[in-house]
């Protein structure tokens, strides 16, 4: 598998390269939800007497266990092993050995995948069953996000309903009342960050992610720079029609972005419109007709509880 592959799925879901894995010269050569193959080495892996030990064995059944439950979970989850067992069937003294994890289970907090790990001649070395724990991926502090935008200037900028630090911690609170996975949540928090086709005003530098990316991660900052980057006029009005292209007004290059994608542009848009027509009489009143029109054509692409906000606030 190319490691610029490895790498982006790892970036996805919150994962990083190194450790243990990358001590014991582990390759993962095959990546699914469904199925993980990866290969060790042997030498350097070995016990005191000579053959591939079997803890090395574990490490790599539960590496490739834990990677499908992860890719299962997807991004803004994470998975945490919570149980291994492992059988040795016979001693390697040199090559490779090649894990198999195939999922056998795998729902919303639990997966098990069943690895077989074999040599070079294709017999069986070790057999194990590994079982990971699915849960949200913990939040980063948000004291310290918000202490971040109101040093880059959030809470001087005039907004409707104060400054442009206290509109952005209420979009958080609206998408936390829906229930949006973290990355969600905090791109609601940051959206602003970069400028919008709405508000232009900037707090960061749009050719500089890596300074956001650090403090809310890179699944969240992507996020922030797809909602910056929309050119409205020419996105919004097909946002919900499979194929309509995504203009980016930063750069003018037109994309086909996914469903997941879509829906995750509509949420973070509905959140922030709908604040400021709750805060905000006179442009409920000008605007809440307009976006109502919007919204409704959205329908598929926003969740129950967006919905019904939508129904409460501009009807």
């Amino acid at each position: 598998m190319a490691t610029d592959e490895l790498e982006r799925i790892g970036r996805e879901l919150g994962a990083a390269r190194g450790g243990l894995d990358d001590r014991l010269g582990i390759e993962f050569l095959e990546v699914s939800a469904a199925r993980v193959v990866a290969r060790m080495p042997v030498e350097g892996n070995t016990q005191a007497y000579g053959t591939l030990h079997g803890g090395a064995s574990c490490v790599l059944a539960e590496s490739i266990g834990s990677c499908g439950a992860a890719v299962h979970a997807g991004p803004g989850r994470q998975a945490l092993g919570i149980e291994i067992n492992a059988t040795h069937h016979r001693a390697v003294r040199s090559g490779h050995v090649t894990g198999v994890a195939t999922r056998t289970h795998a729902g919303e907090t639990l997966a098990t995948y069943d690895v077989v790990i074999t040599d070079d001649r294709n017999r069986r070395v070790c057999t194990a069953r590994v079982t990971s724990m699915l849960r949200d991926r913990p939040e980063p502090d948000l004291a310290a996000v918000t202490a971040f935008l109101a040093a880059h200037g959030a809470d001087e900028l005039a907004h409707p309903g104060g400054t442009l630090l206290a509109h952005l911690g209420r979009v958080h609170a609206l998408l936390a009342e829906w229930r949006a996975r973290p990355a969600l949540r905090l791109a609601g928090l940051c959206h602003a960050f970069y400028g919008t086709d709405g508000f232009p005003a900037a707090l960061g530098d749009v050719h500089d992610r890596r300074e956001l990316a650090a403090v809310i991660g890179e699944e969240a900052e992507r996020l922030v720079h797809l909602y910056a980057g929309c050119d409205r006029g020419f996105s919004y009005p097909r946002l919900a029609v499979d194929g309509a292209p995504f203009r980016d007004r930063f750069t003018g290059a037109e994309s086909d972005p996914p469903p997941e994608v879509r829906r995750d542009l509509a949420e973070l848009t509905a959140a922030n419109e709908l604040d400021l027509a709750q805060v905000n009489t006179d442009f409920r009143t000008t605007h809440g007709p307009a976006l109502l029109g919007l919204f409704t054509s959205w329908r598929t692409l926003l969740s129950d509880p967006a919905w019904r906000t939508v129904q409460t606030t501009l009807t």
